[in-house]
């Protein structure tokens, strides 16, 4: 069991104030070893937000069994695609080999429209937020599940991405058949862990995209070997919170 040391911080989210009892590692740790502790700091912010801004006449449509947002395209920060490729490996067979080949049926009928390089090509060239917006759409579009979508059901759930904890619709769920601003109602998070920590931690790998799309990290983490610098768990969390209260 690896050592770690207790973090108590305090903070204000939403004009709330919010205590996070959390542990990081004691030993110097590439970002990975901090998903554990990111997943706890993004799930309070979500329940904070969940608190602040659903009201008694509305629910959370999304639960067990609605696997619909689970075929849009799913951005990664560059150390989660690590965490991803490394839960793969963990696998027992036959489900490893099965998972696989669902990364690589998916990528194969993406790359058929060049979805992800025009994706870069986007980016690239300054496309508005909008077009880029659009184009994931096309994504969605072409019907792909998430290889770890079972029985219409999230089969890593409790680690699944930051990205995917975020994302929570008010909207009936038959409407994220059709994944517009039209359709659907998110919850607007001011807050979020993914976002920060794809901007904040990040090699020479990562250019024009901000993001690895979750579906291609197997293939990208073979090209890509961890370059992270090694830090201890207070000071990754350290540089969280103070690009959090300073972005």
């Amino acid at each position: 069991m690896s050592k770690t040391t207790p973090a108590n911080i305090k903070l204000t989210l939403y004009g709330k104030p919010v205590e996070l009892a959390l542990s990081a590692p004691t030993q110097k740790v590439t970002p990975v070893a901090m998903l554990p502790t990111l997943h706890r700091i993004n799930n309070t912010f979500v329940e904070t937000a969940v608190a602040a801004f659903v009201t008694n006449q509305e629910s959370i449509s999304c639960q067990a069994g609605c696997g619909a947002c689970c075929r849009q395209v799913v951005p990664l920060a560059e150390f989660e695609a690590y965490q991803i490729a490394g839960l793969v490996e963990q696998l027992p067979e036959p489900r490893r080999s099965a998972v696989k080949q669902r990364f690589a049926d998916a990528c194969e009928k993406l790359d058929a429209i060049q979805w992800l390089s025009r994706l870069e090509q986007m980016l690239a060239e300054g496309t508005s937020h909008e077009a880029v917006e659009q184009h994931a759409l096309t994504y969605f579009q072409q019907g792909v599940p998430c290889p770890f979508l079972e029985a219409e059901s999230c089969s890593i759930h409790p680690v699944r991405p930051l990205a995917c904890r975020e994302y929570l619709v008010t909207s009936p769920a038959e409407h994220c058949q059709n994944p517009t601003p039209e359709h659907v109602r998110h919850i607007e998070l001011k807050f979020q862990v993914s976002k920060i920590v794809r901007k904040l931690w990040r090699t020479n790998h990562i250019k024009d995209l901000d993001s690895v799309p979750m579906i291609y990290a197997l293939q990208w983490v073979k090209k890509h070997p961890n370059q992270f610098p090694k830090k201890r768990g207070e000071d990754w969390l350290r540089e969280f919170f103070n690009y959090m209260a300073n972005p």
